[in-house]
């Protein structure tokens, strides 16, 4: 078989990583510690690229259209996860949001093999969720080969559909409409893109989401304003952040909260225009919150 990864940066040897087996734990984790400055470079070095990526992303989600996260393996799962913890962090609806890994759900705990490889079953998963005008798809490929990946991003940018590339190696040529590459050289196990490849990825991810939903006022200040209070942790989080945003106590804070159905952006409304909670979730909908505080 020809080796058409032997010159992928992630598949070559980390020179240091040779020595290993005879390092004890100290000097391991030096190693890998030390190993991790790259990925503040590499993510520096794409700020510009960065940025244009969450400009889409809000655009598409201020303009009610879908999101698609799509990836094989360890990108497919960091995909998934970003997709996922959205809704319960910014209220965002689950079905705006979506991530899709090659092989399915079994695929997020077990290896599914060839998954990865087959260049027709990216475009057949998202033909099931009948992708429009005006939807996103972001494939995520560490090794920018995926044909899981980037046959689906070629086959919807030729149909107008827009598209972004997040992968941690050098592109032979243009992909999507945005292609950001991290590079941040080879794994401290060869081949191991769950390391430096993973981290970056997840960082870039991060980024690129929290600022759309910054700018899509999912944020008041650096405290979460739409945050669906599902268990204890978050309704905990709830009253505080109410508590900061008015000036309440601990108290006040929980018993606005319960008048207004535990929604916070409909809490403040209610305390500083000293609405109804029908007329301040109806208000809630259109005044911007950086003009109710």
């Amino acid at each position: 078989m020809k080796d058409d990864y032997l010159e992928l940066d992630t598949e070559k040897t980390f020179k240091k990583g040779l020595k290993l087996s005879s390092m004890d734990s100290s000097e391991i984790i030096d190693l890998f510690i030390d190993d991790q400055e790259i990925i503040l470079k590499s993510l520096k070095k794409n700020k510009k690229k960065l940025i244009s990526a969450s400009e889409i992303f809000y655009k598409t989600y201020k303009n009610n259209s879908r999101i698609f996260f799509i990836g094989a393996g360890t990108s497919g799962r960091l995909g998934v996860i970003e997709a996922a913890e959205l809704p319960p962090t910014f209220g965002t609806n689950k079905n705006s949001i979506i991530g899709i890994i090659a092989g399915g759900n079994k695929a997020l705990v077990t290896a599914i093999e060839g998954a990865e490889d087959n260049k027709l079953l990216g475009v057949e998963n998202l033909k099931k969720n009948k992708i429009k005008k005006g939807d996103l798809i972001i494939g995520i490929s560490a090794s920018g080969r995926t044909e899981y990946v980037l046959s689906t991003l070629k086959y919807y940018k030729k149909r107008g559909i827009n598209t972004v590339l997040i992968t941690t190696n050098k592109l032979s040529s243009k992909v999507s409409d945005l292609d950001l590459s991290f590079l941040t050289g080879p794994e401290l196990i060869s081949g191991s893109t769950r390391l430096k490849s993973g981290t970056v990825t997840k960082v870039a991810l991060n980024i690129i989401t929290t600022m759309a939903m910054i700018k899509a006022n999912k944020v008041l200040n650096g405290l979460m304003i739409d945050i669906k209070p599902t268990t204890n942790k978050l309704r905990a989080r709830c009253i505080r952040n109410t508590a900061i945003i008015l000036n309440l106590t601990l108290n006040m804070s929980e018993k606005l909260l319960i008048k207004s159905k535990w929604n916070i952006r409909v809490a403040i409304i209610m305390n500083n225009k000293n609405m109804s909670y029908k007329d301040a979730l109806k208000t809630s909908k259109t005044l911007p919150i950086g003009e109710i505080i």
